[in-house]
């Protein structure tokens, strides 16, 4: 779903047409992992007699709390309201990460699909957080519960949260980035799915390798917090400063392919 179009008032104290009801919780359904503690809603166009008890209005409030920061969420989706407004801006940047489209070259880093199948989780603004994005902290033992801002970097969480998935364990403090300098053992060479430790302003970075650029000159990372999400992003070469694999992945038969999928130019790591 593109854009949420009604031509009344839904929720307590709404018009609650059918077709108005339904596109509303269309609406929701699509955002899905922004909506934290939210199961997809029925689409029946329905709010009955008592609006205020169903779940479509209470994913209301919830989107409401989360995403309009509203202290007091009314439950009321107005036409060409703020909620409608943000609604539309959530939906068209979900369609926006849906179709860059993502090709990663043939690898036998088996972890590296497990990163790939991330690719579009994103930080959600204000206090609340992307509940996925939390299970990357909890992989990494950070213990923050907001995902954006400075403070709460979490590219080293996302690398740790990948790992775990295959069993392997992350380096004490993993939410740091450059402690993955630690992790498994070092290799003078990336390959493709090797984890990538540089510095920046403030602290380090870390992410894994998915290949490189026809002169060499460039390595396309996939990473959490590039861009506050998680995605490939595009960085000369030199500015990365050790790779790491783990202990027991033989590299002598991997290479380090040529990239020719979507990515965006290295931006904000913070």
């Amino acid at each position: 779903m593109t854009n949420l179009r009604i031509t009344g008032s839904v929720g307590i104290s709404g018009q609650n047409n059918v077709n108005d009801v339904k596109a509303v919780q269309l609406a929701l359904n699509s955002l899905g992992n922004l909506l934290s503690a939210t199961k997809k809603l029925v689409v029946d166009g329905r709010l009955g007699t008592k609006p205020e008890t169903t779940k479509t209005v209470a994913a209301i409030k919830l989107f409401q709390q989360q995403h309009v920061g509203m202290a007091k969420p009314d439950g009321k989706i107005d036409v060409n309201g703020n909620s409608q407004r943000k609604l539309n801006a959530l939906l068209a940047a979900e369609v926006s990460n849906t179709t860059k489209p993502v090709v990663l070259p043939t690898t036998t880093a088996y972890w590296l699909k497990t990163a790939e199948a991330e690719i579009g989780q994103k930080e959600v603004a204000g206090t609340a957080a992307n509940p996925r994005i939390l299970e990357y902290f909890s992989a990494g033992k950070f213990w923050g519960t907001d995902d954006s801002g400075a403070k709460n970097a979490w590219c080293g969480c996302f690398v740790a949260w990948v790992m775990k998935q295959h069993g392997f364990e992350p380096v004490k403090n993993a939410f740091r980035a450059k402690e993955w300098v630690n992790f498994g053992k070092q290799i003078s060479t990336p390959v493709s799915g090797a984890i990538g430790i540089k510095s920046r302003s403030g602290g380090g970075h870390v992410a894994f390798v998915v290949g490189q650029s026809a002169d060499g000159s460039h390595l396309y990372m996939l990473g959490g917090n590039q861009g506050n999400s998680v995605q490939i992003s595009r960085y000369k070469k030199d500015v990365w400063d050790h790779f790491v694999v783990p202990a027991s992945y033989n590299t002598d038969n991997t290479t380090l392919p040529i990239y020719t999928g979507s990515a965006d130019n290295a931006g904000s790591e913070a």
